[in-house]
């Protein structure tokens, strides 16, 4: 963790004008289509925050009143902290540099986020992190997601979709030492995981794939 804590670190200094090269927009853009079918929640954990291009639309939208922003990188933290401080919205931020020992065994929350944290991991850490969000989350909690998604089939423009994201992911795990190696079925391990689909929306031609799930009483 230590050396993915250092490498997102460095990655803070660029992260947002990665985001500028085409298709990255993206990744801001599929974040934020589901917000607006959000029911108002009163605590919300947000893993993997980054530099805080979600947190402020979230706190825009007024769908929250308490966020505990959760990320191994102290830099990535204090881009999001930034990026928040002219809000002068009714919602409590507290930021936590970490990962799930910093939250307390006695902590839950109405609604827990991952954009684009899960597809960062083995597909056996990722059962973890699912566990994790399905103990954590409140009775009528919530999981709000996006990510990238595995497209199947022969056509050039899939082929093209696969190809963007090995790249992805020779990125990352040069420059982060991140420990998934490729994309797998996350939508699949989430619905095992014990949760049902609320809403979903594909974006960019499913590139790009946004969920709010439940957990399954």
């Amino acid at each position: 963790m230590e050396r993915q804590r250092k490498g997102f670190n460095r990655l803070a200094a660029i992260y947002d004008y990665l985001l500028l090269i085409p298709p990255g927009r993206g990744f801001i853009k599929s974040q934020e289509e589901l917000i607006h079918l959000l029911p108002e929640k009163k605590s919300c954990l947000i893993i993997g925050g980054g530099t805080g291009n979600f947190l402020r639309s979230l706190i825009i939208s007024g769908k929250v009143t308490n966020i505990v922003n959760l990320d191994i990188s102290e830099k990535m933290l204090a881009k999001a902290s930034v990026k928040i401080k002219d809000l002068y919205q009714d919602c409590k931020v507290e930021f936590r540099r970490g990962s799930f020992d910093k939250i307390a065994e006695e902590e839950k929350f109405d609604l827990i986020i991952t954009n684009f944290f899960l597809d960062l991991f083995s597909q056996e850490e990722v059962k973890t992190w699912i566990s994790f969000i399905h103990e954590k989350l409140s009775s009528e909690g919530l999981f709000y997601y996006t990510d990238l998604q595995i497209s199947r089939g022969k056509t050039l423009r899939t082929f093209m979709k696969n190809m963007y994201i090995k790249v992805l992911y020779f990125f990352f795990r040069n420059t982060t030492s991140i420990s998934g190696k490729t994309l797998i079925d996350l939508r699949t391990e989430i619905l095992q995981s014990g949760f049902n689909i609320i809403h979903e929306k594909g974006y960019l031609k499913e590139l790009f794939y946004s969920a709010i799930f439940k957990k399954r009483s």
